[in-house]
């Protein structure tokens, strides 16, 4: 087995992936986006040597609440520039939880499990026919901002980035007051409650991603009350 040094560390050589499963929640008055997201090779004990403090080797919950806050500050300051779009209306979402229930007992090489909520509150979303349009940059938004803090904390190289290919797959669902009509790309379940979205587009590397203009997710809905 090839196996790889860094920053004191004997890594194994595995597939480098980032795997983003995505459910977004639409209501009249917010939109909340929920991630459970797991990433596979180098990435995950970067982000754990970031997460040590002290460099012991152990986390404390101390040492992952103080990365977390940073992290969220961190992404924050940059969803502004990549707001999603309810008709021509800009609208930015926040991140306002982060959940890693594992991390603490996880091994340096595990695979690193990770949950985030993102919401918009205070919506007013009339009544009729609207469309929901999103980037799908900003949905890669939560693991870039994992690398430029790996990038910039521990010496993540540029070769590693190159080589972290992506997948997301996206579920939409709808409130009792909200109908789906159409989606681009993915198709929509006969109750017109749900949408589904395949990560047909996303499978690169995160440097094409980034450099490439992928069409926008598109989605019709009608609000009903």
């Amino acid at each position: 087995m090839c196996r790889l040094e860094g920053h004191g560390y004997i890594f194994s050589k595995t597939v480098e992936e980032m795997r983003d499963q995505i459910a977004v929640y639409v209501q009249s008055d917010q939109i909340m986006i929920q991630y459970q997201s797991e990433y596979l090779g180098q990435l995950a004990p970067h982000i754990r040597i970031m997460i040590d403090a002290n460099e012991d080797s152990v986390l404390t919950i101390e040492e992952v609440e103080n990365f977390f806050a940073s992290y969220r500050k961190s992404i924050n300051k940059t969803l502004p520039e990549l707001p999603l779009y309810i008709d021509t209306a800009p609208a930015s979402i926040e991140l306002i939880n982060i959940l890693a229930p594992t991390i603490q007992t996880d091994s340096l090489l595990a695979p690193f499990k990770i949950g985030m909520v993102f919401k918009i509150e205070n919506l007013k979303i009339e009544l009729g026919e609207h469309e929901l349009v999103i980037d799908p940059k900003l949905l890669f938004s939560n693991g870039d901002n994992f690398i430029e803090m790996a990038k910039e904390l521990v010496d993540f190289t540029d070769e590693q980035e190159k080589a972290i290919g992506r997948f997301l797959q996206i579920k939409l669902f709808a409130a009792d007051s909200i109908q789906f009509t159409s989606t681009y790309p993915g198709y929509i379940k006969k109750d017109k409650k749900s949408v589904f979205i395949h990560g047909v587009f996303y499978d690169e590397t995160i440097l094409r991603i980034k450099n490439s203009q992928y069409p926008k997710l598109r989605v019709k809905f009608s609000s009903l009350r």
